[in-house]
């Protein structure tokens, strides 16, 4: 892949960069929840143990904000 053209650009390096794990903790004061119901949501994106559980931040968002409708349909 070095020194590729690719999309009009030449690659010069490749780097991954290290994602910035946030804690439940902050995770429940920045979205105004419990610590476990953060837990409970984020078990499947859990990257710490399971007694320090860490997230990465983006993917939490996601999951965190998302609406879930429950009960029936309304009827017109």
């Amino acid at each position: 892949m070095l020194g590729q053209n690719l999309f009009g650009g030449i690659v010069k390096e490749l780097k991954e960069l290290d994602v910035e794990l946030v804690t439940a903790a902050h995770l429940a004061k920045l979205y105004n929840l419990s610590v476990s119901s953060v837990r409970e949501k984020l078990a499947s994106i859990n990257q710490g143990s399971s007694g320090k559980c860490l997230y990465d931040p983006k993917l939490a968002r996601t999951i965190l904000t998302e609406k879930v409708k429950k009960g029936r349909p309304r009827a017109n």
